[in-house]
């Protein structure tokens, strides 16, 4: 039974449609000093070239943060999150950025089988650990079938001790707003997207 509250994320899971998953990552720049920090973890957008965390719900997104490299000091460093407000050169970060890829998160609250098929909202989006390095982010599971929202539940994570039904079910899940493939699924009326910037 899932019955704390640990959320880490979005956690790479496979591809969709049975394809190999190498949790592949591509390289999109970080501006110096970009004052939000970075966990792994968390989806993130592109702003005027660089990537920045998500801010909120609803925005449009490139893909899933997985960590960084940066040049601080003359030191070339590694790092799990990007520290907010680093002056560093040649920064770097990491993100798996394939629309068709399925991550894991857990889900705040219990969640029924009518989460399936439908979209929820992100929750605590901006949150994340510098000890760990893990973004807080999980699923909101009081916005399961309001519109078009950030995730695509595909199904109930297949782990002993997690069920539907249980304080904070951990679900698959894949990006509805991805930057290259909106794949909303709405639920009430239709409503514009737009793509953060």
């Amino acid at each position: 039974m899932t019955a704390t509250f640990a959320p880490n994320g979005l956690t790479p899971s496979r591809i969709r449609g049975g394809a190999p998953n190498s949790h592949a990552t591509n390289e999109y720049g970080i501006a110096s000093g970009t004052a939000a920090s970075i966990y792994t973890g968390q989806p993130v957008r592109v702003s005027v070239g660089n990537i920045v965390a998500l801010t909120s719900a609803g925005e449009s997104t490139i893909g899933v943060f997985q960590g960084c490299r940066y040049v601080e000091d003359g030191e070339q460093k590694f790092k799990s999150y990007w520290p907010g407000g680093t002056s560093a050169t040649n920064a770097v970060g990491y993100v798996i950025d394939n629309p068709n890829q399925v991550y894991v998160v857990q889900a705040d609250a219990s969640v029924t089988a009518g989460v399936i098929g439908n979209n929820i909202s992100f929750g605590a989006v901006t949150s994340g650990s510098t000890f760990t390095g893990r973004s807080g982010a999980s699923g909101d599971a009081s916005t399961v079938g309001t519109g078009p929202l950030d995730l695509k539940v595909i199904r109930i994570v297949d782990e002993p001790g997690n069920t539907l039904g249980d304080a904070y079910t951990k679900i698959e899940v894949m990006l509805n707003l991805h930057a290259d493939n909106f794949r909303q699924v709405y639920v009430t009326a239709p409503a514009t997207a737009t793509e953060g910037n």
